[in-house]
């Protein structure tokens, strides 16, 4: 087995000693991080947690009655809000996922309310706003980007199921629109965020939308060239964006993004159905083989 100890050990001099130690202990495998197993952990636990309430939703909503349970949840999540606010002195990465917890209570909590009692009527999309609003609150509350990306999900929700303005328009060409408005949204937001450990995850939504926006035209017979067309531009706008930003996760969606949307082109404008099924596993093949590329070349950039 590889190990640096023997340099390390040269090293020692040249470094602090708890560092050093620090450094051979972790060559000798005598101590290793189980903060990946953690949070997986965690958030396993937070979505079972939330799968049990829609159970309990269903099996006693006859016996308890819809009022007694809305308060139950409510009570729950706010629980967990609250246990959270006594422990921000000493923060660990638990509390991220004790925040979700409160946070799906508080979605199903809501979205419950709204079909036991329909306070918006006709217009039931609005809890989607009013989950925005509250996630968005709480995330900056708490300093939190997994309650962030719940209230954006939830305003591109509430932007996605609305009725207006476009009645006039076909399915995908509204989608389309939509999807634009949701993006318009994303960037304002984002420039108007003063929390820096913010950004990226505004920009992530940012750059997905800004691709998913042509792309729904693909959907649409007439359209679908311009459609792809334009998504490969967008795809090579958010693949420029992230490597001048060096993320990763930006080129690699982005690129994947632009295959899909060349392969659609392809097989819009080639007849024979074997040509193109070739066609696309050659661009699949080629695909993976520039993923493993791209995730090489920034592991060198992080080395």
């Amino acid at each position: 087995m590889l190990s640096f100890e023997p340099e390390l050990e040269r090293l020692r001099p040249l470094l602090p000693v708890p560092t050093t130690d620090a450094l051979i202990a972790r060559e000798r495998r005598e101590v290793f991080s189980v903060q990946p197993e953690v949070r997986i952990c965690a958030w396993a636990g937070a979505m079972l947690l939330a799968m049990a309430v829609g159970i309990v939703l269903k099996n006693n909503l006859e016996r308890i009655g819809p009022l007694a349970l809305a308060a139950m949840i409510g009570a729950a999540a706010i629980a967990c809000y609250a246990f959270v606010w006594t422990r921000r002195a000493r923060p660990s990465i638990v509390d991220d996922y004790i925040l979700l917890l409160g946070a799906l209570l508080v979605s199903a909590d809501v979205a419950f309310i709204e079909t036991q009692f329909h306070l918006f009527g006709d217009h039931w999309y609005r809890h989607f706003a009013l989950l925005a609003i509250l996630h968005g609150v709480t995330a900056y509350l708490y300093n939190s980007r997994t309650l962030l990306t719940l209230a954006v999900v939830a305003m591109c929700s509430w932007m996605g199921v609305q009725q207006a303005p476009f009645p006039s328009m076909n399915d995908v060409v509204e989608t389309s629109l939509r999807l634009l408005a949701c993006l318009a949204l994303v960037l304002m937001w984002r420039f108007a965020n003063r929390r820096e450990e913010f950004h990226p995850v505004l920009e992530h939504f940012a750059f997905n939308l800004l691709v998913l926006t042509p792309f729904a035209l693909t959907f649409d017979e007439g359209l679908r060239t311009a459609g792809c067309l334009l998504t490969l531009i967008a795809a090579g706008a958010v693949i420029y964006l992230g490597f001048r930003l060096r993320r990763e996760s930006n080129v690699l969606y982005g690129f994947v993004y632009g295959v899909i949307a060349f392969d659609v082109l392809l097989i819009d404008l080639v007849d024979s159905d074997l040509f193109s099924l070739f066609l696309v596993v050659v661009s699949m093949i080629g695909a993976i083989a520039a993923l493993f590329a791209i995730h090489a070349r920034f592991q060198e950039q992080s080395a």
